[in-house]
């Protein structure tokens, strides 16, 4: 495996590098490549001054599985995960991982989308001096549009129109009793990928004893922790988008949109390492577990060319999963 922390490019796409940084998630200041702002450095007038005290925290509950129709079949079928996704994370190593990615809850998202409104109304009157205009409000709702916005918080997809999501703690318990055969599984900061303008920080899941793995530091790192079986993620950077206060020279005020919206964004996902000589996760994946989603626009059409619309991926659903034809 990489050992030296620096990026490492692992592939070159169509969508763009993919490049690695091993053994640590890193933070805003070092990824690099593109407009990397956290959330504390994107309000007021003073754009990319950190401001204090405004740190986003997420309790994890549930883990979200990605795929195409194909993939969505298979697994309903075998109740495995077996077309693992090879990853590189070495010079001539490639593994296999199922992979998974956290999801926050809509209650969550608006209970962190209040708290920011309250920090925005606050700077708002820290900016602009009395009386406020007429239009605050809507100066308030423009500026949030920066927060809890990413691909990360929709229910958009870059990767299929089929979404599996379980409860974290209990696929981690399937994972133990199979891939682990009932010992306890391994937590490891695996690193962090960059993309175009995604970050992805990767926590790996291991069976005790994994060699490839060693170098990896345990669990918690900034980004995410766990404490007993409670999952804690801290983004910093919770939007694909900047908004900017500004003021013309009749002294009104407006928000500055910032075209093109092209601001890094981050998530986290987990690694479930299956070993080649049984590359097999068994999960009792159901119905219940099965939502229909929409496909992010831009990757529509990328290869294998598996889009299908919302009307064809819902009546995919029904022919599975609701033989009455209801959803």
């Amino acid at each position: 495996m990489f050992t030296t922390q620096k990026w490492q490019r692992i592939k070159s796409g169509y969508r763009g590098p993919e490049d690695f940084y091993p053994l640590r998630h890193v933070n805003s200041k070092e990824w690099g490549r593109g407009f990397a702002l956290p959330d504390s450095a994107v309000l007021s007038t003073n754009i990319g001054v950190p401001q204090p005290g405004i740190g986003t925290k997420f309790s994890i509950t549930n883990l979200i599985h990605v795929t195409d129709s194909n993939g969505a079949q298979g697994i309903l079928n075998d109740q495995c995960l077996k077309k693992a996704n090879i990853k590189q994370i070495g010079e001539q190593l490639k593994v296999r991982f199922s992979w998974w990615s956290v999801q926050v809850s809509p209650e969550k998202m608006e209970r962190e989308r209040e708290v920011r409104r309250s920090i925005v109304e606050k700077q708002l009157r820290l900016t602009i001096q009395e009386p406020l205009p007429q239009n605050v409000r809507f100066l308030q709702e423009a500026l949030l549009e920066q927060y809890i916005s990413s691909p990360a918080f929709l229910e958009q997809s870059n990767y299929g129109n089929f979404k599996f999501t379980y409860n974290i703690n209990d696929l981690i318990d399937e994972y133990k009793k199979s891939v682990c055969q009932g010992k306890d599984p391994e937590f490891r900061v695996l690193g962090t990928f960059r993309y175009n303008i995604e970050i992805m920080h990767t926590v790996v899941v291991h069976p005790p004893g994994v060699r490839i793995f060693e170098h990896c530091p345990p669990l918690p790192s900034k980004v995410i922790s766990r404490e007993g079986t409670k999952w804690i993620w801290r983004p910093e950077s919770t939007g694909a988008e900047v908004r900017v206060l500004r003021q013309n020279d009749s002294g009104n005020w407006w928000v500055d949109k910032c075209y093109p919206d092209c601001r890094r964004w981050e998530f986290v996902s987990f690694a479930f390492y299956l070993p080649d000589e049984k590359p097999e996760f068994p999960v009792p994946l159901e119905c219940k577990h099965l939502s229909v989603c929409e496909m992010e626009e831009s990757q529509r059409f990328r290869p294998p060319n598996t889009y299908m619309s919302r009307a064809e991926a819902e009546n995919f659903y029904r022919r599975w999963c609701c033989p009455n034809g209801e959803l």
